[in-house]
């Protein structure tokens, strides 16, 4: 079984911090294990990986103990998969998530037996057709998941300011063929467990 995780957006904003989110990352794995988390920062620019870890191990380390995270490398990503209990993909922008995973040979296939997590365009990529709250339009992503999805639901934040969340949801309902549609706001998540 591989358990989904889709975040919404910035899980500090969450009511709790990101607490339940964090526990349900970890929840599948043996007591007095540490848990081997793999961070995707790949939708952000290179430059930007190092100092976006660091604070993620922070974050992370205010609600789960006995945890190593690792930062994720295109070159070694396959085996990274292999060797890690959790894959965890931040947001920031699909385009280039979605180009660097392309080129990374059949990680896909590694993910079986995982949890994999997403947040913004981590989960965007997760699901197989998405809405780009930051362009405004629509874009298909890897299918893990056979679902539609709208990060960053009716966000309070500035940058979100312009969107009509109506007709961003009727243009993805719109799209391609008909599927459920998820929609989520700061800080939710959602799990699907696939066989």
């Amino acid at each position: 079984m591989t358990k989904y995780i889709l975040v919404g957006g910035y899980l500090h904003k969450a009511k709790d911090g990101g607490q339940a989110f964090f526990e349900e990352l970890v929840k599948d794995f043996k007591q007095n294990k540490t848990v081997k988390i793999l961070n995707c920062i790949f939708a952000r620019p290179q430059e930007e990986w190092g100092s976006k870890f660091q604070e993620n191990k922070k974050l992370f380390s205010k609600y789960i103990n006995d945890f190593e995270l690792i930062l994720a490398d295109p070159l070694k990503f396959i085996e990274q998969i292999r060797a890690a209990d959790v894959i965890f993909f931040q947001g920031g922008y699909p385009v280039p998530l979605m180009k660097l995973l392309a080129e990374s040979g059949d990680w896909i296939a590694e993910l079986k037996g995982k949890t994999v997590a997403g947040t913004s365009a981590g989960a965007e990529i997760i699901s197989k057709y998405y809405y780009i709250c930051k362009t405004m339009r629509t874009g298909n992503g890897f299918g893990l998941l056979p679902i539609k999805f709208i990060p960053h639901w009716y966000s309070e934040l500035d940058e979100y300011a312009n969107i009509n969340w109506k007709n961003a949801l009727q243009e993805l309902k719109d799209y391609q063929e008909d599927l459920p549609i998820y929609t989520l706001a700061e800080g939710e998540f959602k799990v699907f467990n696939t066989a």
